[in-house]
């Protein structure tokens, strides 16, 4: 009897630290975003990219920024996440931000034959991950509740999330949604595709601040079916807009090395 109340205690204590790991990642729309890249870029294009991601798999390229939060060493990259200004406002509350690290970083890849291979890496993986964000709205949000970070939500009936949250994670989980949904979720026209793909870091962001206002229609701080389903399409269409878009950069930088 004692040992199978000690099992069954290791076994939750084992479940729980996964569990914990896998939301403090946020990995899915992430390693969507990555996966529907790579279903848009040629060959030559993904062979030179993964050349220089050194066996990491999509997944780990596209939340590499994510798991290295913990170490306070990296700190000061957690401005680069997000850009964050108030209604009306015209300038980000904090200068060093999505906006500016991407467009930096598109700057320095244009040299990249002054970079060295680890260099080279470390962008990719910037590109990867913050690409991704910048179509998240909350991440193009208000200073005020931390792009909905302190807007405390129930989400399908459990309580103990946030608003930011529920857009990064849980009704991506919830939708189990899989590259499928994101690549179906939209189609579009030769010309429309051309026009997606065009590398403008700040339309980028201002396509995602025109989303925000969708972001707050939950009603009661309750993030039920109905609001799932009114603002689960615009995660799809973000989360291809996403990959579309990464695919277009990674082409343009790496399609001959």
């Amino acid at each position: 009897m004692k040992y199978a109340f000690y099992r069954t205690a290791v076994l939750t204590v084992v479940l729980l630290l996964a569990t914990a790991q896998s939301f403090a990642w946020g990995g899915e729309g992430h390693t969507l975003v990555a996966q529907v890249a790579f279903s848009h870029m040629d060959e030559t294009t993904k062979r030179n990219v993964m050349k220089y991601l050194d066996g990491m798999t999509l997944a780990e390229a596209a939340n590499w920024m994510d798991a290295i939060k913990s170490d306070h060493a990296n700190d000061y990259m957690k401005p680069w996440h997000y850009i964050d200004f108030e209604k009306g406002a015209t300038q980000a509350a904090d200068p060093e931000n999505i906006v500016t690290v991407l467009n930096r970083t598109l700057k320095e890849l244009d040299h990249k034959e002054t970079l060295s291979h680890d260099e080279i890496k470390k962008r990719i993986l910037y590109l990867f991950h913050l690409i991704g964000d910048l179509h998240q709205p909350l991440h193009v949000g208000y200073p005020s509740d931390k792009g909905g970070n302190t807007v405390q939500l129930n989400f399908m009936g459990s309580s103990g999330t946030n608003l930011h949250a529920t857009w990064d994670n849980a009704i991506i989980e919830y939708k189990a949604t899989s590259l499928a949904d994101v690549l179906n979720s939209k189609k579009y026209t030769p010309e429309e595709l051309a026009a997606v793909q065009k590398i403008d870091v700040i339309g980028w962001a201002k396509q995602s601040r025109g989303y925000l206002k969708d972001a707050y229609t939950v009603k009661n701080n309750k993030a039920d079916d109905r609001y799932v389903d009114a603002v689960y399409p615009i995660i799809k269409t973000q989360l291809l807009d996403a990959g579309i878009r990464l695919a277009a950069v990674l082409e343009h930088y790496f399609k001959t090395v």
